[in-house]
């Protein structure tokens, strides 16, 4: 059918960009941390890791929904219409999130801590519901699987943010042309500090990719 070959294109499409975006992200980092190049080139490489970076948390909540929509087109998920809808538009309602923050202006600031404690409320809710699918054998166990890698997936979004609590003064400094070595190494601690995360994501991408092919 149409839609379901529709949703199985964006679900991918998410996949693909997400990685991809993320592994530019992961190399920008570099310049970002990198002292001994000038501060205008610094500053222009951390825009852009900042405009790369948009890409896959948009990507993160339209795999949620394209997955739960596919998985239950295909019978998997027993679950009524609207319970779809509603995923659909919490989905959504996370991609508005994303943007306004991006945007930034007045109320960003708010909206990011909502956004890192509803971050919070999906890891612990698709966690949990994994976690009895797989004890209640209520779906295929590698769909159960699937679920409790983005759960963790979501969380290591959740803990690189996390590592960059102090980055956002020093990048300001690197910006304004203003930069100590505090900031410097705040700016090198941060950013490495978010690299173990980001591989991670890497290999949950990697590992439901294959149990969505049945590889594993």
């Amino acid at each position: 059918m149409a839609e379901i070959g529709l949703l199985k294109f964006l679900h991918v499409l998410c996949l693909v960009y997400w990685l991809g975006a993320d592994l530019a992200v992961f190399y920008s980092s570099y310049f970002v941390a990198d002292d001994k190049l000038s501060a205008e080139t610094r500053a222009s490489m951390s825009k852009l890791l900042f405009v790369l970076d948009l890409g896959p948390r948009i990507c993160m909540p339209l795999m949620l929904g394209s997955g739960v929509h596919l998985a239950w087109r295909l019978g998997l998920l027993n679950m009524p219409t609207f319970a779809v809808l509603a995923a659909w538009l919490v989905c959504v309602g996370w991609v508005a999130m994303v943007l306004a923050v991006h945007a930034g202006g007045a109320g960003a600031k708010a909206l990011t801590v909502i956004e890192y404690w509803f971050r919070v409320a999906v890891v612990a809710a698709i966690g949990a519901y994994s976690i009895y699918a797989l004890a209640a054998d209520l779906t295929a166990s590698w769909l159960a699987y699937k679920l409790l890698v983005y759960a963790g997936l979501v969380a290591c979004g959740l803990m690189i943010r996390r590592r960059l609590r102090h980055f956002g003064p020093a990048l300001s400094a690197l910006l304004e042309d203003r930069v100590t070595e505090g900031d410097n190494r705040t700016i090198r601690h941060s950013l490495a500090g978010t690299r173990p995360y980001a591989l991670a994501i890497w290999a949950g991408l990697l590992v439901n990719t294959a149990l969505g092919l049945h590889l594993i």
